[in-house]
């Protein structure tokens, strides 16, 4: 009977019907919900449309193909080994993820339960024909070529931006992240939409204040955060700059001031090292917070902080 019990339990036959896979990154066309109605459509009028099996139900990922832990994925397995359908039906055959090694272990899964998987771009393929698995898997490929040049794509793009003097990424405290339509004499090289940061009109003034703190050379940054913290200042995101414990223990929180000091990006200055742009060789095309010799004072202090700490501990 033990023997019995670790006898791996063989899944249930399945019921008629089709389960429908949905799967989008976070940010397809900035719009998943359209991709996934698009996706909808598709499968609809190429495949379900013709069908006579019943539609058993629907699951939907918004996480990159990549990571075979998607939550609707793993259900879908876990219901097709319960046999509560026959059959699975994805758009093509890379919304099973881009890692072909994953998503035809899927399939042949799927099949060992007796679930056959459908691809509503070519309804015909069957991934488990020897032909056709050669097909499902030049599929895989091109979508891991596409992926990868769309890297490329970005990567050059960024460089290029920075390279012009604009900012890429999320803008830091203090900033906006701003957009607007390209002028039009500029749209052959930006395209039609223009992204841009601008010092916020709500928080640019705390990081001016704690600037004009840390010039004194008389305060440490956790003297800073306790200053700012005073002032009833917080991060952007509503975190204070001085946690206090049940007990009264207070906890300067010095490491978002830190990055800060240290951030070129204040002073108006490209600054990436995996581009290549050192500091003070590209001026950005944004407002300055403070003055670039103001931030170099700012790092010759925050430098001697450190030196007099490493004595203090050396003593």
């Amino acid at each position: 009977m033990a023997a019995d019990r670790r006898k791996k339990r063989s899944p249930a036959p399945p019921q008629p019907g089709w389960a429908v896979y949905l799967r989008t990154s976070s940010d397809e066309n900035q719009k998943p919900e359209l991709s996934r109605e698009r996706q909808r459509t598709m499968i609809q009028i190429n495949l379900l449309d013709s069908s006579n099996l019943p539609i058993y139900g629907e699951y939907i990922d918004v996480l990159t193909g990549k990571d075979p832990r998607r939550k609707a994925y793993r259900q879908m397995l876990a219901d097709a080994r319960a046999g509560k359908f026959s059959h699975v039906v994805v758009e093509r055959a890379d919304r099973f993820g881009r890692d072909d090694t994953e998503a035809l272990r899927a399939i042949d899964e799927l099949h060992e339960f007796g679930v056959a998987v459908r691809f509503a771009n070519a309804p015909d393929l069957d991934p488990i024909d020897p032909d056709d698995r050669v097909l499902v898997t030049l599929t895989f490929a091109l979508a891991r070529r596409e992926s990868a040049l769309m890297g490329i794509r970005v990567k050059g793009g960024l460089k290029a931006k920075r390279e012009s003097g604009g900012y890429a990424g999320r803008a830091p405290d203090g900033y906006l992240n701003v957009h607007g339509q390209t002028e039009l004499d500029k749209r052959s090289a930006m395209g039609r939409i223009s992204h841009w940061i601008e010092p916020d009109p709500d928080r640019a003034h705390i990081w001016r204040e704690a600037w004009v703190l840390l010039l004194t050379g008389q305060m440490s940054p956790s003297a800073i955060a306790e200053a700012l913290h005073a002032k009833g200042y917080c991060d952007r995101n509503g975190k204070p700059f001085v946690v206090v414990s049940k007990t009264g223990r207070r906890r300067p929180l010095t490491e978002k001031l830190l990055r800060a000091f240290q951030d070129w990006t204040y002073a108006g200055w490209v600054v990436n090292e995996g581009d290549g742009i050192p500091p003070k060789t590209i001026r950005g095309n944004w407002e300055p917070l403070i003055s670039t010799e103001d931030f170099e004072a700012g790092l010759a202090l925050l430098e001697q902080l450190e030196d007099g700490d490493m004595d203090e501990q050396a003593s």
